[in-house]
């Protein structure tokens, strides 16, 4: 965990500042809405652009061992014609890794660009959320007399000036993205033709597979944005919390084994303040039926919490050759108010900072070989981030064997206990 771990922290405070803003200026509404749907995971990003860099890493290492060994064998040791074509055929598949790896690298490059920009804009909107709690301030002075009445259009018209400005940052964050998109879908195409014409006759067949498959997984993530866009603007709205669904999840991937997981979830309030989460999915693959998940939670109007979910994979198919794995988890938090009512009981809240914490259990395990792991974690959180959070694991191998490790994770870095890495995988 590294300085990205803020991100969640950054942006409650800023939510927090607009939602009491908003009560006083009218364009922090559509500031706060700003705000909402430019949320993001930039530790995810994180995670994603140190694992492209290191399979970048693992390509220029398969280069270097594979022209080793060709190089190793001597002229004396292999005569015959067929040498010269078997060396060209070798650098020509070294050329195609050549490719594959500066676009791991292009694709690494762009999720870590992305992922500050997420951290720069979280930076941005608690600045100008701070702003407008002061600019409030002063604007709610002036209507109660205590300062000059004439004060407050003033104050209204620097909020508009702030709704401007955000528009503008918001849209220059919406740039970076399509940029980072841009490398992953132009960059991919690139490398498929490069690879072509460097003897690589299934890259565009291969490309155009991968562009089908990732059609579906769009669709669901463009009919989900849709829907949560419009579920963010009405949230922005004061007392826009009372609506009854506040969030839904759509899914349709599939992985490296053709392995299709389709499903989704949503997050419900009812009429006494209670936020009730569920979702499911559904896995199917060449050999049929290959799992599923269940997820679900709750949360009460007093802050307590608890969630879980269970999830069982089974490849070759449910019942059909090897056996399959399953992962669990399970949490459980207290948070304080996030909110208080404006004028009695029902009435709109204003949003308040809130602190928290949370414990949970979650692990894995493999009904085939008998290995597994067992993490317990623990965090602080403040508005929404964690502050704090630590984790123990223990991995077994199912002959006996156990290696524990742990982490302990703030927003300045992660110290490590243990290897993460049991003995018998490496």
């Amino acid at each position: 965990m590294t300085a990205f771990n803020s991100y969640d922290a950054l942006m409650g405070t800023a939510d927090v500042e607009v939602g009491i803003a908003q009560f006083i200026l009218p364009p922090a509404f559509m500031i706060g809405f700003q705000f909402k749907l430019s949320k993001g995971n930039p530790a995810n990003l994180e995670k994603a652009s140190q694992a492209w860099d290191e399979a970048a890493q693992a390509i220029e290492q398969t280069k270097t061992v594979l022209q080793q060994r060709v190089s190793a064998i001597s002229a004396a040791d292999w005569t015959a014609k067929d040498r010269p074509a078997y060396e060209q055929k070798v650098q020509e598949f070294v050329t195609q890794l050549d490719i594959l790896q500066t676009y791991c690298q292009a694709v690494s490059i762009a999720l870590i660009s992305f992922a500050w920009a997420l951290m720069i804009y979280a930076i941005f909107a608690v600045a100008m959320g701070t702003f407008l709690a002061a600019l409030a301030a002063v604007a709610a002075a002036a209507l109660a007399g205590i300062i000059t009445a004439g004060i407050t259009a003033t104050c209204e018209a620097i909020a508009a000036t702030c709704l401007t400005v955000t528009l503008v940052a918001t849209g220059v964050l919406a740039a970076a993205a399509q940029i980072a998109a841009m490398v992953f879908q132009g960059g991919s195409m690139l490398a498929a033709v490069a690879e072509a014409f460097n003897g690589n006759d299934q890259a565009l067949s291969d490309f155009m597979t991968a562009q089908a498959t990732g059609s579906a997984a769009a669709l669901a993530n463009l009919g989900q944005n849709a829907i949560n866009g419009g579920l963010a603007f009405a949230g922005s709205r004061p007392g826009g919390k009372g609506l009854p669904v506040s969030n839904v999840d759509l899914d349709a991937d599939r992985n490296a084994n053709h392995t299709w997981n389709v499903g989704g979830g949503a997050t419900v309030k009812t009429p006494g303040g209670t936020e009730i989460t569920g979702g499911g999915h559904v896995k199917y693959g060449d050999h049929g039926f290959a799992g599923g998940d269940l997820s679900g939670g709750v949360k009460t109007p007093v802050g307590v919490g608890a969630d879980g979910s269970v999830e069982y994979t089974d490849e070759d198919g449910i019942g059909q050759g090897k056996d399959g794995s399953v992962k669990y988890g399970a949490n459980v938090s207290y948070t304080t108010p996030g909110g208080v009512p404006s004028a009695g009981q029902g009435s709109p809240e204003i949003p308040i900072p809130n602190v928290g914490g949370k414990v949970g259990i979650e692990g894995e395990h493999d009904f085939e070989t008998g290995e597994g792991k067992v993490t317990g974690t623990g965090s602080a959180q403040y508005n929404g981030g964690d502050v704090v959070k630590g984790s123990g694991t223990v991995d077994y191998d199912g002959k006996g064997g156990t290696h524990t490790s742990g982490t302990v994770d703030t927003p300045g870095g992660t110290t490590k206990y243990g290897d993460e890495t049991p003995p018998w995988d490496k």
